[in-house]
């Protein structure tokens, strides 16, 4: 006997499926959605970033403000006399890191406070470069506060930005605030 071969009819035929894991249409979804992912990621540590320099800028104006609070008719002491211990006993020093008698900052830097008889100097060590720029800018607007980056010349009142992108030159800095 004859084997003729088996005819398809076209008509009730159905299309091949596609072999594999995705289709072309969901690899590519799944390239905007990691791209969406990476762009929200890196927004988020750009904002945290800046929350630390938020952080650290209200810090600062707290420990000036409360510095202020143990000014004595003869000043702040001794000139050198380290201030951190008394500004730690009115619970004076905001969200600052405090271990025993030391403090550090959003960056894990000391934080030091002194007296220099009728004012007194508050460094900031280990700040990134943008933080820098931010609170060199931020922190002294009026002329009884000198800002010193880097150990650089004392410069009273507003420090403009460009200034303080040249003198924020390192990825770790130190700045230090003079003031009444």
């Amino acid at each position: 006997a004859k084997h003729t071969p088996q005819r398809h009819n076209m008509a009730l035929s159905t299309p091949h499926k596609q072999r594999g894991f995705l289709s072309v249409d969901g690899v590519m979804w799944i390239m905007l959605v990691t791209i969406a992912l990476g762009f929200i990621a890196w927004m988020g540590y750009k904002m945290l970033g800046n929350s630390d320099a938020a952080i650290e800028q209200s810090n600062i104006t707290s420990i000036i403000a409360n510095t202020k609070k143990l000014k004595g008719s003869s000043g702040y002491g001794a000139s050198g006399t380290n201030l951190v211990p008394s500004l730690i006993a009115i619970d004076g020093t905001g969200s600052m890191g405090v271990s025993g008698s030391t403090l550090t900052n959003q960056w894990n830097g000391a934080v030091t406070l002194v007296s220099a008889g009728m004012s007194f100097t508050i460094t900031e060590n280990n700040v990134p470069k943008a933080a820098c720029i931010t609170l060199a800018t931020k922190i002294s607007k009026d002329k009884q506060t000198t800002t010193s980056i880097n150990g650089g010349t004392a410069s009273s009142g507003e420090v403009l930005p460009a200034s303080a992108t040249t003198s924020c030159s390192n990825d770790s800095n130190s700045i230090s605030w003079t003031t009444y």
